[in-house]
């Protein structure tokens, strides 16, 4: 052993560093693989399916009109219908928004008309319309029930 210092050999620091950066990468992918795990775990549909359930059973607790949204009961039931690969009727969003048909159909004339929503005609029925989110609202949708999955986790962790 000798305590004479080596031209050729590497410095102390450069070698802490390459560690460092190695151990930052290694951190990266662990992060990354936990956090695709929690989003394979709670996807926005079971989120959504969540939501859908609580807004459905408020009405056993208080006056449902009181909390009667819909705009929001609609959009939420026609994504759900097809992320399940469900078409949607026209007739069915107007049993899920809760409100009188004539209420429904001024909504769904409004989402139409703000591009949330997207119409065509039932192909074997030409009295029946079908529904669809516009890719924005759906994608609109994905994202704001992606922001609950945090909190769920928060709950679930407890």
């Amino acid at each position: 052993m000798s305590d004479r210092f080596d031209i050729g050999a590497e410095p102390v620091s450069e070698g802490i560093d390459d560690r460092l950066r190695r151990i930052r990468a290694e951190l990266e992918a662990v992060e990354t693989l936990v956090r695709s795990e929690a989003e394979a775990r709670i996807t926005p549909v079971e989120i959504g399916r969540v939501v859908r359930s609580a807004r459905e059973g408020i009405g056993r607790f208080f006056d449902s009109s009181l909390f009667a949204d819909p705009a929001f009961d609609m959009l939420l039931f026609v994504f759900l219908e097809e992320e399940e690969g469900r078409q949607v009727e026209t007739s069915a969003c107007y049993r899920a928004s809760g409100v009188p048909r004539t209420t429904a159909v001024r909504w769904i004339n409004m989402l139409l008309s703000m591009g949330m929503f997207e119409n065509a005609p039932h192909p074997t029925d030409r009295r029946l319309t079908l529904l669809s989110l516009s890719e924005q609202a759906r994608t609109g949708m994905r994202q704001w029930l992606g922001t609950m999955r945090p909190l769920i986790e928060r709950m679930a962790a407890r």
